[in-house]
Formats: C-alpha cells, sequence, structure tokens
C-alpha cells in the first residue's frame, strides 16, 4: 500500500517492486495520485517492476488527477519471466472537470514498456499537451475526457482468451473499451468521462485472471 498527499513541483518519485520466485504481490494506493499546479517546474516519477519465475503481480493504482497547471514526467520499465504473471494499468484524468478545469494542464508524459526473457511485448508512450496538440478534435479523446490502459499477461493462454472475448463488454455507456493483442499478452485502451469508472472496469476485467 502505497499513501501520498500528493506532487508538487520537483518532486521526484522512484518505485521499486520485486516479485520473487512463487510470490504474489498486489500494490495499490489510498485513493487518486494528485499532480499539482508545479509553478513552471516539473514533477517525475519513475516505476521498475521485476516480475521472476511463477511469481504474480497485481500493480493497479488508482487513476491519475493533474490539476491546472501541471506538468508530469513519469516511466515505467516491468520486466518479467515467461512463466510469471502481470495486470499493470495507469488511468488518466483531465482534471477537475466540476470546476472547468478539463485539460487545464501544461503538459503530462508517461511511457511504459513491459518486457518478457528481456523481449519487448508492449509499449505505451502517452502525451497530452494541450498547447500543442488538438486534444479535443478528432483522432484523440473523441470528445472523452478520461483515458486509461489495462496490459494483462499470464502464461495460462485460455484465460487471456477469455478476457480478450469479453474486455468489450461493459455495464455503463459512458467507457468505451477496446482490447488488442501483444505478442504474449492482450491490452486494453478506454475511453470515458470517469477515472473511477474506468478503474472499476479495470478491476473487474483483472479478476479473470485471479491473481
Amino acid at each position: 500500500m502505497c499513501g501520498s498527499a500528493g506532487v508538487l513541483a520537483g518532486d521526484e518519485n522512484e518505485i521499486h517492486l520485486l516479485a520473487g520466485e512463487n510470490c504474489k504481490v498486489i500494490f495499490t494506493d489510498q485513493g487518486y495520485q494528485k499532480l499539482f499546479h508545479t509553478n513552471g517546474g516539473v514533477s517525475r516519477q519513475h516505476i521498475a517492476l521485476t516480475v521472476q519465475k511463477n511469481a504474480k503481480l497485481c500493480y493497479m493504482p488508482h487513476p491519475i488527477m493533474t490539476f491546472t497547471g501541471c506538468e508530469h514526467i513519469s516511466s515505467c520499465n516491468a520486466n518479467l519471466t515467461e512463466s510469471a504473471s502481470l495486470i499493470f494499468s495507469e488511468v488518466y484524468c483531465c482534471g477537475r472537470t466540476a470546476m472547468g478545469e478539463a485539460f487545464g494542464l501544461k503538459r503530462f508524459r508517461s511511457r511504459t514498456e513491459i518486457t518478457i526473457d528481456g523481449r519487448a511485448d508492449f509499449i505505451d508512450n502517452t502525451l497530452i499537451d494541450p498547447a500543442a496538440l488538438p486534444i479535443r478534435q478528432k483522432g484523440f479523446f473523441e470528445g472523452f475526457t478520461h483515458t486509461g490502459f489495462l496490459y494483462l499477461y499470464t502464461p495460462n493462454k485460455t484465460a487471456l482468451e477469455n478476457v480478450y472475448e469479453s474486455a468489450y463488454l461493459t455495464q455503463a455507456d459512458s467507457i468505451q473499451l477496446c482490447a488488442t493483442h501483444t505478442a504474449c499478452g492482450i491490452a486494453i485502451r478506454a475511453l470515458g468521462y470517469s477515472g473511477e469508472e474506468i478503474y472499476d472496469a479495470f478491476q473487474k476485467v483483472a479478476k479473470e485472471i485471479c491473481i
């Protein structure tokens, strides 16, 4: 369990997790990850995950909430063995929409690379830069305000296929899910109007892997 009041300008956070052989690890936090106004500065975060033989890691922190004026750079490298299992998610919220702060951030960048036995299986490179990119136009958020991705890998191929076939189903009309195969796992992209709804939908999908 990781708890934090929020991230400010100049903050540099590092998370290193090692799931040893035959271990089962669940990483979560107490609530939304708040990225506050950085006053012209930058906050940073780096995550390093290692999942060894027959180990299982579920890394599903709550959604990231960007405040007006924040600039944040994040990177994650996850390395696992072929016999291991991994659930990894990241959910992004455009800001406090009820207060008129949609896409009021300065810049948000997050890069995630997941490798299996040294071979890259999934790379996500998210860049939200309202000043440089037409975020509200077609080809970006398609009118939605929240996004996220969920990556799933397990040596149990039947479980993966069950997830792939059901990932498009959601009870909330405000969420759109799309699943695709990677070389070894499955990646699911979500668009919606609520970070909590996306997070709940991801948890529902992840339960099918039974980590």
